[in-house]
């Protein structure tokens, strides 16, 4: 998923552009780490209050990875496997057996899963001056000045008492040398193109361009907007507004009026070899969704107001309530929960903005989801959901293409505790009519 819209460029240009893409994304291994920042809801907080978690994993070219760069066996540890599929990295982990997708952008130099936007950084021969920061969840904060080999840490985490010396750097490792004599060697990940972020240790530090402003002995690097830190937004009267500000710009993207006189909808997809056949009347409160294997219907579900029924094919049973819940989310979340009508009904707080996107947590009919939208386009990125049940979902959405007006997307990875899938759809039927039978029970 990029960022970025390429548009109005001649068919040979846009040509050359998408053959270099395709090489880069298409390539089966990498050298490199993706490393990204999330502010992911706290299911603890009944206010939705939300924490930040970094990700950062580093791919090797053997086709494994390691996501704990903060041990010293890092360079040869570990913890996962992957594939590369088109523009998705397809990970698995060791330990548990539990998956992760990333999607990549165009060029392969972003990458986006859920509410983390993924920067690619490869191992570094060279640091560039600067004051790199990283703020942790606990209030606490731990940062490093960089100029011309020498170094000062700042931080307020107990037991360091060493925080002057110089450095060296080579193939990613980050040699430390302190002043005491105190020698160390940690991990350090950067990119030549976006200077404002570095992995140290495992950590995502940012570049504090205030803080450097402070010492004139420090050269500022040059920056990019893609790679600023990210920014908390404080729960006022004003960041409601603008939560609700820009899901309606949200709305008119997806297609406004013809989104909102979205009344029923029928969706065929795929997804690990099984058929699903989704249709809802969302006047009537009605979702139907039938699973098929080879052409047959393994299970029909069915939930209509706060109940509903599933078929095997051999008998009937109820609903649990938690399932009733994640059939009600066709109805109140995602796309469809950016209809004017469910949009008066909802309450939308901006929550934060990083990366040209904007994250902001909506309840609506009980239900709370984080939006991620795009700042450059205003389309919906991903969906998060959070239950107390079933913990975390999160759906990263891609391939938008305009169907009777309204932009949808054709491909869509779900990731839900240990497990990834992801789900293209073959086609969307908007408005039809559904007969009386088209609710029935199976006989």
């Amino acid at each position: 998923m990029t960022l970025y819209t390429l548009a109005r460029i001649r068919t040979g240009v846009l040509f050359v552009c998408l053959l270099f893409s395709c090489s880069t994304l298409f390539a089966q291994t990498i050298n490199a780490v993706y490393a990204g920042t999330a502010y992911e809801y706290d299911q603890s907080s009944d206010a939705g209050e939300m924490v930040r978690t970094d990700y950062v994993y580093y791919f090797r070219p053997n086709n494994s990875f390691c996501s704990g760069l903060d041990k010293p066996d890092w360079q040869k540890r570990i913890d996962g496997t992957y594939a590369i599929s088109g523009n998705q990295i397809k990970m698995k982990f060791l330990n548990d057996g539990s998956e992760k997708i990333i999607l990549l952008g165009v060029t392969g130099e972003t990458g986006q899963s859920g509410a983390a936007t993924f920067i690619k950084l490869t191992p570094s021969n060279e640091v560039a001056n600067g004051f790199y920061k990283y703020n942790r969840s606990s209030g606490k904060g731990d940062g490093y000045y960089f100029t011309n080999g020498n170094f000062k840490r700042t931080t307020t985490l107990a037991g360091v008492n060493s925080t002057d010396g110089s450095y060296t750097v080579s193939q990613g490792l980050l040699g430390l040398k302190y002043n005491s004599g105190k020698t160390t060697n940690v991990s350090f990940f950067s990119s030549a193109e976006k200077k404002s972020i570095v992995v140290i240790n495992g950590d995502i530090f940012y570049l504090d361009e205030e803080e450097m402003a402070k010492h004139g002995d420090i050269k500022q690097p040059a920056t990019t907007a893609t790679a600023a830190a990210p920014v908390v937004v404080s729960k006022t009267n004003d960041v409601l507004e603008a939560g609700m500000n820009l899901l309606k710009q949200a709305n008119q993207t997806h297609g406004g009026k013809s989104l909102d006189g979205l009344n029923t909808l029928k969706a065929v997809m795929n997804t690990n070899n099984l058929t699903l056949t989704m249709q809802a009347d969302y006047t009537r409160q009605i979702v139907r969704l039938e699973s098929a294997l080879q052409g047959n219907v393994i299970l029909l579900e069915q939930m209509e107001g706060n109940s509903g029924w599933s078929f095997d094919g051999n008998g009937y049973a109820p609903l649990s309530p938690q399932r009733v819940t994640e059939l009600k989310r066709y109805l109140f979340c995602g796309l469809l929960g950016l209809k004017s009508d469910l949009l008066a009904k909802s309450t939308a707080t901006l929550q934060t903005q990083q990366f040209d996107l904007s994250s902001v947590m909506v309840m609506v009919n009980s239900m709370r989801a984080g939006y991620i939208i795009n700042n450059r386009n205003n389309r919906l990125e991903a969906l998060i959901m959070v239950d107390p049940l079933s913990g975390t979902t999160t759906c990263t959405y891609s391939d938008f293409k305009k169907t009777g007006n309204i932009l949808l997307p054709y491909t869509e990875i779900m990731q839900a505790g240990k497990h990834a899938q992801t789900i293209t759809y073959e086609s969307y039927d908007i408005n039809p009519t559904f007969g009386k039978d088209a609710w029935t029970k199976p006989k």
